[in-house]
């Protein structure tokens, strides 16, 4: 934030707002009451009545007060000091920002062609962005129509956003995708095989500054056929590196697997620990690589994968994703990971 200053006062006590501080000057360490500085000096954002959360230290002959969180651009902030007198002071946050920094940096499932039933959309910003304002932003279009989509995705009041405001995850309807359900028989799928489709994300979306993007971005895809079988992890191909070596160990899936999950839930153990090292995705997520911190040594190894790694469908590898729609199941695994054993030489 940049830093900003603004002074007032009133008899022998002045406020002064600098560089996202309220500072009180006047007072001493020796003033402090009983009760603490926080029930003689409060802050109150816009025209809240609750004071606002921060800590009070005393920094060059200054009482500061450090909020919690940065101030916000646009807001109207109140600070409060009740002594023999009263002193009220109001101070403009920080201005609204107005050049565009942010953009969309990439969406996931990568490849051109998503199956039917593909599950879902990560997609991933350049920097934090707002929340609350995905469902006015994203669209599904028809691009044979150029018209949009009738309610293709889940839209959740509480937005799938990963900690950082950063990725966003985008739901398709899941009535629209597991057999046997309503919708699925009456509307039919978001996604129908040999149409042509495009995710758009709007320029309007703001960012976590309330700016608008650097641009808008689409997606071209086309629709293929749905996806109803679980992984197969016999059907992986292994690349082992060189003893001696960093090269990566590479696996290479039949179809594309989630990007997100592959990134955890897959690890390399030898007979004592795991290997560390650098996990990285391509070929539009049907190729893993792990490249280790250290040489690889001699011996036998394993690869473990969670049963919850899923492939762009949502079928896990114990189970397809509406598999609550067979009517039996032929396959059981009751373990919670699978262990693919290779060997280095």
């Amino acid at each position: 934030m940049l830093a900003f200053l603004s002074t007032a006062a009133a008899g022998n006590i002045s406020i002064k707002l600098e560089a996202g501080a309220f500072r009180v000057i006047g007072l001493t360490e020796a003033a402090k009451p009983a009760e603490g500085w926080a029930s003689v000096v409060a802050i109150y954002a816009g025209n809240s009545d609750v004071p606002m959360l921060g800590s009070y230290a005393f920094e060059n002959r200054a009482l500061a007060f450090h909020p919690r969180f940065p101030l916000a651009a646009g807001v109207r902030y109140r600070a409060v000091f009740k002594g023999i007198e009263t002193v009220e002071v109001a101070f403009d946050g920080p201005p609204i920002p107005t050049n565009p920094l942010t953009r969309v940096d990439s969406i996931y499932p990568s490849a051109d062609i998503l199956p039917s039933n593909a599950l879902r959309f990560y997609i991933y910003f350049s920097a934090p962005m707002s929340r609350g304002e995905a469902w006015r932003h994203i669209h599904l279009i028809d691009a044979a129509t150029n018209q949009p989509v009738d309610m293709p995705f889940l839209e959740l009041d509480q937005e799938l956003w990963d900690q950082n405001n950063q990725r966003l995850t985008v739901l398709f309807d899941p009535g629209r995708i597991k057999r046997g359900l309503v919708p699925t028989n009456t509307i039919g799928p978001a996604i129908v095989e040999g149409k042509h489709y495009k995710l758009v994300v709007d320029r309007d979306f703001h960012d976590a500054r309330g700016v608008s993007l650097l641009a808008g971005f689409e997606k071209s895809f086309r629709g293929g056929p749905s996806n109803r079988i679980p992984p197969e992890p016999k059907n992986w191909r292994i690349t082992a590196p060189h003893a001696g070596t960093t090269q990566p160990l590479v696996i290479t899936f039949p179809k594309p697997m989630d990007y997100v999950l592959l990134q955890r839930m897959i690890g390399i153990f030898d007979a004592q620990r795991e290997i560390q090292g650098r996990i990285s995705v391509a070929a539009n997520e049907t190729e893993w690589r792990f490249t280790p911190a250290e040489p690889w040594k001699p011996g036998s190894y394993r690869i473990t994968a969670d049963n919850v790694l899923e492939d762009i469908s949502g079928n896990h590898l114990d189970r397809p994703f509406d598999v609550d729609m067979f009517e039996t199941v032929t396959k059981h695994i009751v373990t919670n990971t699978t262990s693919i054993p290779f060997e280095i030489r």
